[in-house]
């Protein structure tokens, strides 16, 4: 077949940062690129030129490019297992995971990688549903997460790319995750000044009696040390508690029914609501 180069007119990308999807939603978002795909593969036959080509080789290239636009899926797993093939194929597989990593699709690669041949129209898509790791303190809390998921559709034809684009785009907007707010940058800072600081002083007002009398019997210095300790112990747990809530409600998120995020949302509701309601009770009996 003959190699045509890119030569790219129009290229639309877009860093997707807020997503919640099951299986099947995401299966219905695949089949409409799907369609989309080969609509885009009627338009390359159409402008596909004959040369000197046999009316044979003709037809089987024009069969093949055809074929070419059959969306081929890779999914790996959390695990690390992965699944490759057709859109039905997937999804219908009884190994489909419960719990997805990513999902990544770039409808150039059947006819680019086997025949060196790169269609006109094109459209690549990678969903990231990792997370960081709960407890991995190496990631700045000040830094907005950490997510690869975007979209790239690209080719000659302006409708055909900018429809595919705004259809993916509305489809992904309509299904936003939760407090995705939470993911931005700087965000922390804010939280810590408006909530850290005081959480970390009511603990301190909490834990005061206790200090004094086990330290009772120390230089003022070692009870000064404790209360220091005690205040950064504070902010350190506050900051767990933010990256706990990250983790609970991602910023890409895949639901599923092994999935124990909702367990987990509870469970932090349930701190965060004994923790704000201790903390007003105790506001109102000081003033009172």
């Amino acid at each position: 077949m003959e190699k045509q180069p890119p030569l790219v007119r129009n290229r639309l990308t877009w860093k997707i940062t807020s997503f919640s999807v099951g299986k099947d939603d995401l299966n219905k978002l695949f089949q409409i690129l799907q369609e989309r795909c080969h609509a885009a593969g009627e338009i390359e036959v159409a402008n596909f030129k004959k040369m000197d080509q046999a009316d044979e080789i003709f037809e089987q290239n024009k069969n093949i490019i055809k074929q070419g636009f059959d969306l081929k899926l890779t999914v790996t797993s959390l695990d690390g297992q992965e699944l490759w093939g057709g859109i039905n194929e997937i999804f219908d597989s009884p190994n489909f995971p419960d719990q997805i990593k990513s999902v990544y699709v770039n409808s150039e690669i059947p006819l680019r990688v086997p025949h060196n041949y790169y269609p006109r129209n094109s459209i690549e898509v990678l969903l990231d549903f990792s997370k960081p790791g709960l407890f991995n303190l190496s990631l700045l809390p000040s830094q907005e997460t950490p997510n690869a998921s975007n979209i790239v559709v690209q080719g000659y034809e302006s409708t055909w790319v900018h429809g595919v684009f705004s259809e993916f785009s509305d489809f992904i907007k309509r299904r936003p995750a939760k407090l995705t707010w939470l993911h931005k940058h700087s965000i922390y800072d804010f939280l810590l000044w408006l909530f850290g600081l005081p959480f970390s002083f009511w603990v301190i007002y909490k834990l005061s009696n206790s200090i004094n009398t086990i330290f009772a019997n120390f230089h003022n210095i070692v009870q000064d040390a404790v209360y220091v300790y005690v205040f950064f112990v504070s902010l350190s747990l506050f900051r767990l508690l933010f990256h706990y809530a990250r983790w609970v409600c991602p910023l890409i998120e895949y639901r599923s029914s092994s999935n124990i995020e909702l367990k987990h949302r509870i469970i932090l509701g349930a701190i965060i609501i004994g923790l704000v309601s201790k903390f007003i009770y105790d506001i109102i009996k000081a003033i009172i």
